[in-house]
């Protein structure tokens, strides 16, 4: 019985043993698996965390190619002689080397930012840390086909563009790349770009024009003088103000005073949010040779002795714009097919001009007859509506057809004596002045006006509206931007222009108390900057200037990504 139980016993202890060599068995193998599954997820979460650092790389890489582009490349072609510019744009596209542009004028600092490897442009990012990693990254850019001359002055350079990033994080590595393509324009720069340009900021009589609290612009301004600035606020810019005077003038409670500041302390200041640059070079006006040119695409060539309204042609099309020879007034419209009409009256003669763009005619209508022509009064270089007025344009209003892009030009005044405004247009909301007011907008909008007086003044007429709007970007080049009787009256509410004003002297548009700033005759300025003139989409043949510029606007809107290596 005794070596039973004993037997027992062993069996019991060695069968126990045995229980508990499996759990610690299993109990090994659960936490080595847990270790393990622990490292995975770890390995998966850092390699996570490595690739979403390389798709920043990739966003910063992007961005670092917007500012290869849009600032360096900008700013060394902005800056350098104009005839080198345009002698070395020629040459690249005459031996198709977009590459070697490229090269040659994306600096900064005077610094070459791009190094030429085959085929290819490189720029290489340094190291940068986020979010307890890092990435780097590299842009290399090649030739999208040959580069072409568009225009006169004008030539695109098309690429290609490739971002390789490598994101690593608790040393995980991963790739990226991002591909897309884009083209440079460089041109002549254009009038048309500056919510305020003049010769000087003063009116013709020499009396100062103040910026006060009622003063806002969006866009960039420039004087070949020196701006003034009238009390606390004395106006918010948020865009670069130049000048070339190195002081600004402050209104110093009733006795200016020339500094070299952006304020006069607590008595006179001014908001600016990108800065107030003095003492830069100066920026001559057009010279007569430009009007001469605008006066041959709407002629076509022709001499026109008589007065009267002509319309260029050869044969059955359209060879030029359209020329007024003396006064005449005009009026813009939109007719049932959605066709841009300007009905035009000089001296005892009425003419209706039909842009029926949409089947590529013009009809030329005078009293029961019309004419029908094959074409657009686009000028002879075909770049959009053109009208020259040679003498007073004495009335002017009415709507820009949704898809017309079209210049009026005067050799002397033009009046304008109703609303001009865009067929297509985000209207504003709220009150002018008041917390919550949104300014109009062409964002987005194909139709587009400039209009211009190059010996006269643009004049807002004394049988315009109340509240009138104005949209166009207007230019005086030896005159003012002014409101017929500024200074007599009764308020006339504001005066909202979309666009932008170009001009010699600095136009009065009315009157306000010397006190309190309240409004007594004229017009309130409600000036609203026409944003599509920040990417060079300008009026047709409007005046440009002796310097040129270099941009892109497909950067951002023209990509695809890749993820994988490289």
């Amino acid at each position: 019985m005794r070596n039973l139980s004993n037997n027992k016993n062993g069996i019991i202890l060695g069968v126990a043993l045995l229980v508990i060599l499996i759990l610690i068995i299993l109990s090994v193998a659960f936490v080595a698996r847990a270790v393990h599954e622990k490292a995975m997820a770890d390995r998966e979460i850092s390699g996570a965390r490595a690739l979403y650092t390389s798709e920043a790389g990739g966003q910063a890489g992007v961005g670092m190619l917007d500012t290869l582009i849009n600032n360096y490349m900008l700013n060394t072609v902005n800056a350098a002689n104009p005839s080198v510019v345009s002698s070395h744009a020629a040459t690249y596209v005459g031996t198709n080397n977009p590459l070697g542009f490229l090269i040659a004028y994306v600096k900064n600092a005077g610094v070459a930012q791009l190094t030429l490897s085959g085929a290819e442009a490189v720029y290489t990012g340094s190291a940068t840390a986020l979010d307890g990693g890092s990435f780097t990254y590299t842009i290399r850019l090649s030739a999208k086909g040959n580069p072409s001359n568009v225009a006169a002055n004008v030539w695109d350079f098309p690429y290609y563009y490739k971002i390789q990033t490598t994101g690593t994080k608790s040393n995980q590595s991963r790739k990226f790349t991002v591909l897309g393509d884009f083209t440079v324009r460089v041109q002549r720069d254009n009038f048309a770009r500056y919510a305020l340009f003049t010769n000087t900021q003063t009116m013709p009589s020499g009396s100062n024009v103040w910026f006060t609290n009622r003063t806002n612009f969006s866009g960039p301004l420039f004087t070949n003088g020196q701006f003034n600035f009238a009390y606390n606020p004395s106006g918010t810019f948020y865009d670069t103000v130049k000048q070339v005077n190195a002081n600004g003038k402050f209104y110093n409670g009733g006795s200016p005073v020339n500094l070299n500041a952006n304020v006069n302390g607590t008595l006179d200041v001014p908001s600016f949010q990108m800065g107030y640059n003095r003492s830069q070079t100066g920026i001559a006006m057009p010279n007569t040779t430009q009007e001469s040119d605008m006066v041959a695409q709407a002629t076509a060539g022709n001499t026109y002795g008589s007065a009267g309204i002509y319309v260029p042609t050869s044969g059955p099309a359209m060879a030029g714009g359209i020329y007024v020879n003396g006064d005449a007034s005009m009026t813009m419209s939109v007719d049932g097919s959605d066709r841009a009409v300007y009905t035009i009256t000089q001296g005892a003669s009425t003419k209706t001009i039909t842009v029926d763009a949409a089947n590529n005619q013009t009809l030329v209508t005078t009293g029961a007859t019309t004419d029908t022509y094959t074409g657009k009064p686009d000028g002879v270089d075909d770049v959009g509506t053109i009208i020259y007025v040679n003498g007073n344009l004495t009335s002017l209003g009415g709507a820009v057809q949704k898809d017309t892009q079209a210049v009026i030009a005067t050799h002397n005044d033009v009046v304008i004596q109703n609303n001009i405004h865009y067929s297509q247009y985000t209207p504003s909301s709220g009150t002018v002045g008041q917390p919550g007011y949104v300014p109009p907008s062409a964002e987005g909008y194909g139709n587009l006006l400039g209009v211009m007086s190059w010996a006269g003044n643009i004049r807002i007429g004394t049988s315009a509206p109340n509240d009138v709007n104005v949209h166009a970007t207007l230019m005086a080049q030896q005159g003012i931007v002014t409101v017929d009787n500024y200074n007599s009256g009764s308020p006339r509410g504001n005066a909202t222009l979309l666009g932008g004003v170009i001009s010699n002297n600095y136009g009065a548009f009315g009157t306000v108390s010397g006190g309190t700033g309240t409004p007594l005759t004229g017009y309130g300025r409600n000036f609203t900057y026409d944003t599509r003139m920040e990417t060079q989409y300008t009026p047709p043949y409007f005046p440009t200037m002796n310097t040129f510029i270099a941009f892109t606007n497909d950067i951002n809107d023209k990509k695809f990504w890749q993820t994988g290596g490289f």
